[in-house]
């Protein structure tokens, strides 16, 4: 519930101040006196968005304050969840700066233009003049029967399933594509990961392979070369090993005259071993080297092969290929992983198929069961509103697919008289009969949603006569089970008021200037006589005031 609202600085007011309490609050005034400013700057606190044009006086910043009880509303989770301190009075406080910035606050406690919206959506309804227009919107007629059911909590929990498979859905979808588009990626990949893999290289090849070829292309040379020393040194006639041989017999010979030649004569004895194990692994090679044209091809075109693929994957060496090979080999393990991930996501997608399908559907069967109700309702205030052959109908037809607000769509059907045909209420009603169907919906919804404070905003424009008592009976019927505010233009419906406040413009140092006071007692009947007459007040005028407010 509303207490109290505290405006500095906006629009017409320079400062103003309005206590509330339970039950039916009347505002009225002339046309032009500012009745509709004090809506709009109440709309500042319930998140309405603003800029520096609203300031009456542009050297100060604005503050709109409202204090509300909320200590029957059960809202400890929403201050928990945002980190704030709860109590049973809870003060919603906006200020729009010079420069046109925006500021809010909960109990003082700084917050997001979001999160004061959301906490004053559950305290405050306002419903105006134009609002019927809603009626047009699909949403709104789907809202309408889920706030008539009370499915808040349902649809909100259905939504989160909803987002999540929107999600799964989302992802799911783009895998695919990607994995679609990388397909062909991947069959390329294989191919040269199956060609390098295929190739067996190991480090060290190329070298040892230009180093063979070289040895092949020269085998000739080096055999004879190989031979032609071995001749040298063991073979021929006077070879290397008979004069080492002669030379150490020489010394051994002389060896017992001197120590030093002794000595000498060792040494040759070494150098002849050395130079037979020379020999004999020269013979050994000779005899080994093979002048192999076959060999020499298979070398050479296994050099190609290496040459090849270092131009084909623009690599410089052998091991530039086998670091290729190893990041191909990554990417298409990370295929493999994309395809994992499609199937997880698949079943997940499938369980969120079959959740979303369930609760879509437990929330269009309550709806269903709701819509019953709903138009037994709204059909007996509608009656009591002076449209007694009144018939509504509420359609509801189910979607192909999945929304945010689940799979129904919502249509009102509408017959004012009898004998003709229901149709699309948007299409067929009259101005006048909108707006007491939206009056009708709002005193519905305000007594099975247990909206705390209900404002209703010159919703009774084009409304007279007998009309205005029928009209001004129903808010008072909303007014016995929530705080209910109206702006109006009628007597029958501010005389039904519990509290009564009168909107007026004064001149203050040159300047039009909004304010507001409560009457009461004679001041207030000759207020009714006023909306009566206009400004020809007779003792009738009066008495007929008097009669009104009894």
């Amino acid at each position: 519930m509303l207490r109290a609202l505290h405006i500095e600085n906006y629009a017409l007011i320079d400062s103003l101040d309005l206590s509330l309490d339970k039950g039916f609050t009347a505002i009225t005034g002339e046309t032009g006196a500012g009745k509709s400013i004090l809506i709009g700057a109440l709309s500042l606190i319930l998140g309405a968005r603003a800029d520096s044009s609203v300031l009456y006086n542009t050297a100060k910043k604005c503050i709109v304050e409202g204090e509300f009880d909320i200590q029957h509303l059960n809202l400890e989770d929403f201050f928990n969840t945002n980190d704030l301190d709860f109590d049973k009075y809870v003060i919603l406080r906006r200020e729009i700066t010079e420069n046109g910035k925006s500021r809010a606050f909960i109990n003082d406690t700084p917050v997001t233009l979001n999160i004061l919206k959301e906490l004053a959506e559950k305290l405050v309804d306002i419903h105006s003049q134009h609002h019927h227009l809603l009626l047009n919107k699909p949403e709104f007629r789907l809202q309408t029967i889920d706030d008539f059911a009370l499915l808040r909590e349902a649809v909100c929990s259905y939504q989160q399933i909803y987002h999540q498979y929107k999600k799964i859905e989302k992802e799911l979808y783009e895998s695919k594509e990607r994995a679609a588009r990388e397909h062909l990626e991947q069959e390329f990949l294989a191919f040269q990961s199956n060609e390098l893999h295929d190739a067996k290289l190991f480090a060290g090849e190329q070298e040892e392979l230009e180093q063979q070829i070289a040895f092949l292309k020269n085998a000739e040379e080096i055999k004879m070369q190989l031979y032609n020393s071995l001749q040298i040194l063991s073979e021929k006639e006077g070879n290397c090993m008979q004069q080492l041989n002669e030379a150490k017999n020489a010394c051994r010979a002389i060896a017992h005259f001197d120590e030093k030649i002794n000595d000498f004569a060792t040494r040759l004895e070494t150098i002849l071993v050395d130079v037979k194990e020379i020999a004999f692994e020269l013979a050994a090679k000779e005899e080994i080297v093979e002048i192999s044209p076959e060999e020499l091809e298979r070398c050479e075109n296994r050099l190609d092969i290496l040459f090849r693929l270092q131009q084909k994957h623009h690599a410089k060496n052998v091991m530039d290929l086998i670091q290729k090979l190893q990041e191909i080999d990554e990417k298409l393990y990370q295929f493999d992983d994309t395809e994992a991930k499609i199937e997880t996501l698949q079943k997940e997608y499938e369980i969120l198929s079959e959740k979303i399908a369930l609760s879509a559907k437990n929330l269009s069967e309550k709806r269903t069961a709701s819509a019953l109700l709903f138009e037994k309702e709204i059909e007996k205030k509608l009656t009591l509103l002076g449209m007694p052959d009144v018939v509504i109908k509420v359609e509801i037809t189910p979607q192909s697919s999945f929304t945010p607000t689940g799979i129904d769509a919502v249509q009102f059907l509408f017959s004012a008289n009898k004998g003709m045909p229901l149709a699309p209420m948007e299409k067929t009603a009259s101005g006048g009969e909108l707006s007491r169907i939206m009056l009708a919906i709002k005193s519905i919804i305000s007594a099975a949603s247990f909206m705390p404070t209900v404002i209703f905003d010159e919703i009774d424009t084009g409304v007279s006569g007998s009309m205005a008592s029928k009209v001004a009976e129903v808010m008072h019927d909303v007014s016995l089970q929530r705080q209910l505010l109206t702006i109006t233009h009628l007597p029958q419906i501010a005389a039904k008021a519990n509290i009564h406040y009168l909107v007026y413009k004064d001149i203050e140092n040159e300047k039009a200037v909004t304010k507001l006071k409560k009457i009461e007692g004679p001041e207030r009947i000759a207020e009714i006589a006023k909306m009566m007459t206009g400004n020809k007040m007779g003792e009738a005028a009066f008495k007929a005031a008097e009669e009104l407010l009894r």
